[in-house]
C-alpha cells in the first residue's frame, strides 16, 4: 500500500446496489464494499448510503476519510461540467436534488462526480480491455444501460454533460417505453429492467413459466440480479433468454450505427450482467453488430468484455477524482 495521501475512494451508485473501492495511486484496489441501493426516492437517505459503503470500504483497512486524498462518485445521471453536479437520476427516481451539497454536508469534504459509464470506459482505458486504444465506445448493461466516448485520448462530455448517454439513443420510432418517457431507446431493450419486462410479457404471451426463482421473480418484479439471470439462461429458460438476446442484437445495431459517427478502434462491452454472462451476450451482439456495420471492416474494430467487471465504475470514479476530472 502506497502512503494515505495517494489512496482515492471510488464509489458506484448503482440502480441495485452502490459498490465501493479504496485504490492505490497504481490503481490497485485494496478493499471492497457493496450495500443495497435504497429504492424509495430520498436523495439524503442516498447520500448517506454512498457515504455508509464508502466508510465500510475504508474500515476494512482500519482508515476513515479522512485517510484518503480522493472521494470520486459514479453517477447514473448525467453530470454538468461546469458544475459539476448532478440532479437527477432517471433508475433511482431522485429529481431535483444536488448531490455534491448533500455529500459535503455530511462529510464536509469536497467530492468528484461523474457519469457511471464514463467512470467505467476511463477505468478500462486506464488499466482493463481498452488500454492502447485511443477511440473507445463502452457500452455498460446494468439495471439500466450506460454509455461513454473515448475519443482521441479524452472523456467526451459534451454539452450539459450529455454525451455519451447512449443507452437513450432511440433506435425503434414508437418501441418499447423506456424509464426516460420515451419510446425506443436501447435502454428499453437492453438492461435487467428491459429483461424483467419482456420476460413478463414473453410468458403472458406463450402461457410458460420461468426457471428464474420464485422468491427472486414474480409478477411484481421490476429488476432482478444478474446471477438468476444467468443461470436461468444457461439451463435454457426461454423467456430469459428470448430477452436477453433481443437486447444483445439491438444493442449490436446500436453499436453499428454509433460507429458510423465516432469511427472506434474498440468497443467495450461492461457492467454488472455482463459480468456474469459477456460471453452468451456477446455471441449475439458480435452477429447483429457485424450484420448492420457500415464502411469500416469489422475486424478493424475490436470487441471486448470488460476486464474490470464490477469493479470498473468505482475504479473509474476513484481515479476521475485523482484526476480532478481532467481526464
Amino acid at each position: 500500500m502506497g502512503k494515505n495521501g495517494e489512496l482515492s475512494l471510488g464509489i458506484d451508485l448503482g440502480g441495485s446496489k452502490i459498490y465501493a473501492v479504496v485504490a492505490d495511486d497504481k490503481n490497485n484496489i485494496l478493499s471492497r464494499a457493496k450495500i443495497p441501493t435504497p429504492d424509495d426516492g430520498d436523495s439524503r437517505k442516498l447520500a448517506s448510503s454512498l457515504l455508509e459503503t464508502g466508510k465500510a470500504a475504508l474500515e476494512e483497512l482500519s482508515l476513515t476519510l479522512d485517510n484518503v486524498a480522493h472521494i470520486g462518485i459514479a453517477v447514473p445521471s448525467p453530470v454538468d461540467p461546469e458544475s459539476g453536479d448532478c440532479h437527477f437520476a432517471t433508475n433511482l427516481a431522485v429529481k431535483k436534488f444536488s448531490m455534491k451539497s448533500l455529500f459535503r454536508e455530511l462529510t464536509e469534504k469536497e467530492i468528484f462526480l461523474a457519469n457511471d459509464g464514463n467512470c467505467g470506459l476511463l477505468a478500462e482505458v486506464e488499466c482493463g480491455s481498452a488500454v492502447n486504444y485511443k477511440n473507445v465506445v463502452g457500452y455498460f448493461i446494468g439495471t439500466g444501460l450506460g454509455g461513454a466516448l473515448y475519443l482521441n485520448g479524452k472523456l467526451i462530455v459534451g454539452n450539459c454533460g450529455l454525451a455519451g448517454e447512449l443507452g437513450h439513443m432511440i433506435i425503434r420510432k414508437g418501441g418499447r417505453l423506456c424509464g426516460c418517457g420515451h419510446k425506443g431507446c436501447v435502454e428499453a431493450y437492453c438492461s435487467k429492467k428491459a429483461y424483467v419486462k419482456a420476460i413478463h410479457k414473453y410468458m403472458k404471451k406463450y402461457d410458460e413459466a420461468t426457471l428464474l426463482p420464485p422468491d427472486k421473480f414474480n409478477s411484481k418484479s421490476t429488476n432482478i440480479k444478474s446471477k438468476y439471470l444467468k443461470k436461468a439462461y444457461q439451463d435454457g429458460d426461454n423467456a430469459v433468454r428470448a430477452s436477453v438476446d433481443k437486447g444483445s442484437e439491438m444493442l449490436g445495431i446500436a453499436a453499428a450505427g454509433i460507429c458510423a459517427a465516432v469511427a472506434p478502434e474498440c468497443i467495450i462491452l461492461g457492467g454488472g450482467v455482463v459480468a456474469s454472462m459477456g460471453k452468451e451476450i456477446m455471441g449475439v451482439f458480435r452477429k447483429s453488430f457485424e450484420k448492420h456495420l457500415f464502411g469500416i471492416p469489422s475486424e478493424k474494430i475490436h470487441l471486448a468484455l470488460s476486464a474490470l467487471g464490477d469493479d470498473a465504475v468505482a475504479l473509474g470514479a476513484a481515479i476521475y477524482a485523482r484526476k480532478k476530472g481532467n481526464v
